[in-house]
């Protein structure tokens, strides 16, 4: 690394430089595949209240934007989650072929086996019942009610549906990886891409639940911010997908626009308020994407007075809720990088390790080399990483009765593997370039190798069980459409995308800033 007083100018990258994007196209194919292989590979309703989510979609395939509701509804453990839930909670009517009830067997104490699968019934009778998330926002539902009539089954639609979801967020995974690429420094570029879209992530990305448009959305939306504060006039083709992500993360859950507002003051942050000015202040379209995303947030609030559920915000006994809030982030912790099923399958305990410590090293490089302005921005935002979602859980979820979900912070935490790596692009001319190459291609091959791994734990959970043999594929007692060979290679497949990644557009170089 080497020593600077001033901001060193990224020059732009040339236009014979990587022109064919060989990275961003090898990392998407990456992600269509790992994706593929969660929306089959996982069982059916495996994912955190997938059926309830599922419900509400097949009701709004039926016309129905929101069900009856139903405060005599008594769901929860306790008694603060069933007060909630009085609150959530819709009568929904089903056609025959889509009550979900029966599946959900496997998801018990002693992690058993998906086998019990094998025998429901792939065609359940109408059924009328009460749906917790029945008044969620209904924009993530969209575009999988549309699709998952086709199924034939509880399972076959779900399936149709998670793939649409899984369309969805692979098109805001795309808008983040053009945004970011540099074709001057195309792997260096996408490093802080490629962490912050882990396997919970794509998980997620996978499953039918709302979770997955506003986690994509946090990434895809902070991704056309920094592109945005990059030097140079901004095409206004990214201040487009700056509004129509940001627009599907405001839409996305009930806590999303207080997500959006963090992501725009911490580009603001990163640009300078008087660059930021001076720079966007004159841009009609910068004023257009205010409307854009001014508006989405205000049909979020409405939709939330409307049928939101309404629980005052809880500062009483607030040593004890920021006490319990240090436990309970401690550990959501590792499902930042992946804990599936409902909470149950946790990942061998080196992979968030490996995961987080690669953060924290770009973290680290980018804080070395930054100017002391930027330097105070990264400090102040790994702080409100770690801070904040002990105040989240204090004042917001406690009251609820439900515990912190790594999900639930994802989409703004993602935020700050993407900061890092902005900073060391910015910053590259003060590191040695042989050393930030090797850094970067070590970074990517060892997530060639979790990616496919983290979805191959999933697999054998539901395979053979917890305790079956870490080897299953001949002793699968639950395989899903096709067996487990063909999802097998499409996840290895994946990883090799990504491995490929570290190397592609090598040719270009890791050049420096000019």
């Amino acid at each position: 690394m080497t020593a600077g007083g001033a901001e060193p100018v990224v020059r732009p990258a040339s236009r014979g430089v990587g022109r064919s994007h060989a990275t961003v196209w090898v990392l998407l194919a990456a992600w269509a595949l790992l994706l593929a292989a969660w929306v089959v590979g996982n069982p059916p309703f495996a994912a955190p209240d997938e059926a309830q989510h599922f419900v509400r979609a097949v009701a709004m395939s039926e016309g129905h934007l929101i069900g009856r509701p139903d405060p005599g509804a008594r769901v929860g453990a306790n008694a603060a989650q069933v007060a909630w839930n009085a609150q959530l909670a819709r009568l929904v009517s089903l056609p025959a072929g889509f009550d979900p009830a029966a599946y959900g067997c496997e998801l018990g104490p002693g992690a058993p086996s998906a086998a019990c699968l094998n025998a429901v019934s792939p065609h359940p009778p109408a059924a009328t019942l009460t749906n917790v998330p029945g008044d969620f926002q209904p924009m993530p539902y969209l575009l999988p009610a549309a699709v998952l009539a086709a199924g034939g089954s509880p399972a076959g639609a779900l399936r149709l549906a998670r793939a649409a979801t899984a369309l969805e967020t692979l098109a805001l995974l795309a808008l983040a990886a053009f945004a970011l690429y540099d074709a001057v420094s195309p792997r260096l570029s996408l490093l802080g891409l490629v962490l912050a879209v882990t396997p919970m992530v794509l998980f997620l990305g996978a499953s039918l639940t709302g979770s997955a448009t506003e986690v994509a959305g946090g990434i895809a939306f902070f991704a056309c911010l920094l592109r945005l504060a990059r030097s140079g006039p901004p095409r206004r083709r990214w201040w487009a997908f700056a509004a129509v992500s940001g627009a599907v993360l405001a839409l996305s859950r009930s806590t999303s626009p207080a997500w959006l507002v963090i992501a725009l003051l911490v580009a603001l942050a990163w640009v300078g308020p008087r660059t930021a000015l001076a720079r966007w202040g004159r841009e009609r379209a910068a004023w257009l994407v205010a409307g854009v995303l001014a508006g989405a947030v205000a049909v979020n609030r409405i939709w939330e007075a409307l049928y939101g559920a309404h629980v005052p915000l809880d500062f009483s006994q607030l040593r004890a809720g920021l006490d319990a809030g240090v436990r309970v982030w401690w550990t959501a912790l590792p499902e930042l990088v992946g804990k599936f099923g409902y909470l149950d399958v946790k990942l061998p305990v080196a992979v968030p390790a490996v995961w987080l410590g690669l953060v924290g090293v770009v973290l680290a490089a980018a804080a070395a080399v930054c100017t002391p302005r930027h330097r105070v921005l990264l400090g102040v935002v790994v702080l409100a990483a770690i801070v904040g979602p002990v105040v989240f859980y204090a004042i917001v979820l406690r009251p609820t009765g439900y515990p912190l979900q790594g999900r639930h912070i994802l989409p703004i935490v993602a935020a700050v593997p993407l900061l890092g790596g902005e900073m060391l692009l910015r910053y590259r001319a003060r590191i040695d370039p042989r050393l930030l190459s090797r850094v970067t291609v070590v970074a990517l091959v060892a997530v060639a190798i979790m990616q496919p791994l983290a979805w191959y734990v999933n697999a054998k959970r539901y395979a053979v069980g917890g305790s079956g043999p870490v080897w299953f594929l001949g002793s699968a007692a639950w395989s899903p459409p096709g067996g487990w060979w063909p999802w097998l290679v499409v996840a290895v497949a994946a990883g090799c995308c990504i491995g490929a990644s570290a190397f592609a557009g090598a040719g270009g170089g890791e050049a420096p800033a000019g």
